[in-house]
């Protein structure tokens, strides 16, 4: 049901009906509703499974466990730059908006848990990696959108822009790599 709700949303948009999904689901509206209480919580559940994509809830406890190191914040920055490096992001971006004319609630909910949750879990990443003493900063909801906009660049509005295809992997790992540098060299507590 979710596969086919994210389908059926990033090509028709908001006006997809639960009857559209249900089809395409191959179920039966009553199993749709069996499982969601309706069409905004079935979006959301989709918006979830998309943020899903960047990491886990389990992934990113795993991730922060040790001591956060640089490359800690490489392997977070290669998940979140893979994730936002996608033609897909287009669709959703269309979706939000539109809905936000219907019901203007809805894309702030759905940036806190999409873009807001990975704006959370960077702040999580980076008090700790206060706390674990690789950085220091007064604010590290600022230095996570320091962070961000080192990883994405302008290269994030022209994959957006159909200016440029999505980042390859390596250019992906050189951008998240020399994002993390520059942050380290600013940030960093050890020269």
């Amino acid at each position: 049901m979710l596969g086919a709700a994210r389908r059926l949303l990033l090509t028709k948009g908001p006006d997809v009906t639960t009857d559209e999904i249900a089809l395409a689901a191959g179920v039966s509206k009553s199993t749709l509703y069996a499982n969601f209480k309706g069409k905004d919580q079935l979006v959301e559940a989709v918006i979830r499974a998309e943020a899903d994509k960047t990491i886990t809830e389990e992934d990113f406890a795993f991730l922060v466990q040790p001591p956060v190191t640089a490359a800690t914040l490489v392997a977070f920055g290669r998940r979140f730059v893979g994730f936002v490096n996608s033609h897909d992001l287009i669709a959703w971006d269309r979706v939000i908006a539109s809905l936000e004319a219907v019901r203007p609630e809805l894309p702030r909910k759905f940036f806190e848990l999409g873009p807001g949750r990975g704006q959370r879990l960077l702040k999580e990443l980076l008090d700790k990696a206060v706390a674990d003493g690789l950085i220091q900063t007064g604010s590290t909801k600022v230095a996570a959108d320091q962070l961000t906009g080192l990883w994405l660049g302008f290269s994030n509005l022209e994959v957006k822009l159909g200016v440029r295809p999505p980042l390859s992997i390596a250019e992906i790992e050189a951008q998240v790599e020399s994002g993390a540098e520059i942050f380290l060299h600013y940030y960093g507590t050890k020269p």
